[in-house]
């Protein structure tokens, strides 16, 4: 016999389900630092708004873009594997992110 959930796609396990956004809080922001090498870490946010654009900051919002959900899929993709050719991740990036309302 046969496993059935073997076709399944699995979720990443360090992704949250999304919350249900509420009128109080319908935003949701993703962050990481990432260290420096020559000044303090770097801050890299993402803001989730329903029926929105995803919005993307890097180092205090001076490198910000707007991006819509299949661009920025298009995005993942692309860095995912771009940085993955420059060799092992490093030990700082395997943290979970919670988002948060503000």
């Amino acid at each position: 016999m046969t496993d059935p959930t073997a076709d399944v796609p699995v979720r990443m396990p360090y992704a949250d389900e999304p919350d249900e956004p509420t009128a109080q809080e319908p935003r949701r922001f993703y962050r990481l630092r990432a260290p420096h090498v020559d000044k303090a870490s770097v801050p890299v946010t993402v803001r989730v708004t329903p029926d929105a654009d995803l919005y993307v900051a890097v180092g205090s919002g001076r490198r910000r873009m707007y991006l819509t959900p299949n661009e920025a899929w298009a995005l993942w993709r692309c860095l995912s594997e771009a940085v993955a050719s420059t060799g092992e991740p490093p030990e700082w990036i395997r943290v979970h992110i919670t988002p948060t309302h503000r």
